[in-house]
């Protein structure tokens, strides 16, 4: 309820505040906003709106203000708009740390921001640009000041749905996400969890107060402020405000102490007629690999992606002037399940009736919508890339994205060049059988079914006969006992179609399939061919022949979540063929 609360207090006090004039510009140039806001899903709409709130306030004092949304807000975009700024706007995922994902910083994706990998797609997939490529690729006006809202991360939290974590991690975080813009120029970084930026905007814009007194007396303050000095921006100070003490780290604000607003205004960089007309900077700058003449052939894996395991996957190519090549190529891979055996969700407790209910202000990471890409391996005929599968056995589609050397994704031209792939991920205990997908036969009838059977698991199925033999141990006669051969079998289950004819359902059970031995010891991707013995129906109908395979070591393949192999039966008389007329002997007309 109290971020309801703090939402229609952030309202109220523009109303009473009514529409100020626009301030006078510096003499070095107006204020340059920029506003951003990358992917977060459904709240992507939430985010925009609050947004263009935002840019309607900016432009109350600045004519310089530009906006930059999803699904449009992608690294060049922002990079280019960004130069120059005096204050920051960003909506949209944060990928901080600490946090679950990584062991140490990772400056290229962390404390950053979470972008369109490619202008025009969706308001899910993503691909975080972190303080890394900002501190080196982004110069910000002097005594910027930077508002992330709705971030995980930020402000010290961590994401909807995990434990909050520490105090000292709070603060690591709070520090961290504030490094890269400190080093772009910034001289305040401001994280707030759950309120909107409309104050604070005022608050920069207005030349009227200092940007700690602003922050420390905003409607959404909790009245629990401690600070302590920052280690990543040494001369900077670092302040918490948590909804209770020592935790619910939802505000933060990193900055130079004495900071006030017409230290922003007066290093202003903006023009007073550079505003974008149009309120978005269409995608600009976007690498193509389509004017270099390379032909992009059909990827290769050459082994099944086992779940979990790592493959090579190899995209061959032809180039006639190597030169055209860039120097480095990186890519991203997506993976689409079309048939995974889902795993049941875990209990959780009741929720509390008398909490707040989620507004969805803070959205928590989809690791299927992250854009992360890798370096590639290039040789003569080849780009590489060593590719992680996924967890779960089953069918996915594998998209692979290519990015340049540093990481921005090639233009859709580029990206339709590389084919997508359907793959089968195999489990530790996995099979593939190929059968006729559907067979006649008359009632009653026996007959083989051939089929192929391939070990698509990690271990044989079975083992080998091993001789009995006799030895001498310490001048004794010793015999070691055969051991017989253990092999997995194929077997089948008759399943009457017509359920509600007791006919077919009494068919069905007398209907028989004699089990057929595999070779002992089947090895991983060894195929082995076979003639299953079936004893069909007696009564017509329709019929399923569920094929399944039992090992020694694991039994049912089926019972393991490996799909059993079906095969449609259709029983039926077969037709009556009238006997040919018998032939009369020439001359024997009339007799």
């Amino acid at each position: 309820m109290r971020r309801v609360v703090i939402g229609l207090l952030a309202a109220l006090l523009v109303v009473g505040l009514g529409a100020p004039t626009v301030a006078a510009a510096p003499a070095n140039g107006v204020p340059k906003v920029v506003l951003i806001v990358g992917p977060v899903g459904a709240a992507t709409s939430r985010y925009r709106a609050e947004a263009r709130d935002a840019a309607r306030i900016a432009r109350t004092y600045t004519p310089d203000v530009t906006e930059i949304y999803s699904p449009n807000a992608t690294w060049p975009a922002v990079k280019k708009a960004l130069q120059g700024a005096s204050l920051v706007i960003y909506m949209g995922h944060g990928n901080g740390w600490p946090s679950r994902y990584r062991d140490s910083l990772y400056p290229p994706s962390q404390n950053g921001f979470g972008l369109n990998p490619a202008p025009g797609g969706d308001d899910s997939s993503h691909q975080y640009f972190g303080e890394g490529p900002i501190a080196a690729n982004i110069h910000l006006a002097p005594n910027a000041v930077v508002l992330l809202n709705h971030l995980c991360y930020a402000s010290g939290n961590s994401e909807p749905g995990l434990a909050e974590g520490s105090l000292a991690t709070a603060k690591q975080r709070v520090d961290n996400f504030a490094a890269g813009f400190i080093a772009a120029g910034a001289a305040a970084v401001v994280a707030e969890a759950y309120a909107t930026p409309d104050v604070m905007v005022r608050a920069v814009l207005g030349g009227r107060s200092s940007i700690e007194t602003a922050w420390r007396t905003a409607p959404s303050a909790n009245g629990h402020r401690f600070g302590f000095a920052s280690v990543r921006s040494p001369g900077y100070v670092a302040e918490m405000d948590p909804a209770n003490r020592g935790h619910g780290f939802e505000r933060s604000i990193v900055l130079k102490e004495g900071l006030a607003s017409r230290d922003v205004l007066r290093a202003a960089r903006g023009r007073a007629g550079a505003g974008d007309a149009n309120g978005v900077i269409p995608a600009v700058m976007i690498p193509s690999l389509v004017g270099t003449g390379i032909q992009l052939k059909s990827p290769v894996m050459q082994t099944a992606p086992a779940a979990g395991g790592t493959f090579w996957y190899r995209l061959p190519f032809a180039i006639a002037d190597r030169t055209q090549l860039p120097d480095k190529v990186e890519a991203s891979v997506r993976w689409d399940p079309l048939d995974v055996a889902a795993a049941p969700a875990p209990r959780t407790p009741a929720a509390d009736p008398a909490a707040a209910p989620d507004l969805g202000l803070v959205v928590p990471e989809r690791l299927g919508d992250v854009v992360a890409p890798s370096s590639m391996k290039v040789d003569k005929a080849r780009l590489g890339l060593r590719v992680k599968a996924p967890a779960a056995p089953g069918r996915y589609r594998l998209t692979v994205m290519l990015h340049d050397g540093s990481g921005v994704a090639f233009d859709a031209a580029t990206q339709a060049m590389v084919r997508t792939l359907l793959v089968r991920v195999t489990g530790p205990n996995d099979a593939q059988v190929v059968a006729p997908a559907a067979i006649d036969l008359a009632p009653g009838a026996n007959r083989t079914v051939s089929m192929w059977v391939a070990n698509l698991g990690r271990t044989a199925w079975g083992k080998k006969a091993v001789p009995g033999i006799r030895t001498a141990d310490n001048g004794k006669d010793v015999s070691i006992p055969a051991q017989p051969s253990t092999n997995a079998r194929v077997f089948g289950t008759w399943v009457a179609l017509g359920a509600d004819d007791p006919a077919q359902v009494e068919a069905a059970s007398t209907a028989t399939v004699t089990p057929t031995i595999l070779p002992a010891a089947l090895a991983p991707r060894a195929i082995a061919r076979i003639d299953l013995p079936i004893y069909g129906p007696i009564t017509t109908g329709d019929y399923l022949l569920i094929v399944d395979i039992l090992t020694p070591d694991v039994g049912s393949l089926a019972a393991q979540g490996v799909a059993p192999t079906v095969i449609r039966v259709h029983v039926a008389a077969p037709p009556v063929v009238a006997p040919a007329p018998t032939p009369m002997l020439p001359g024997a007309e009339g007799t």
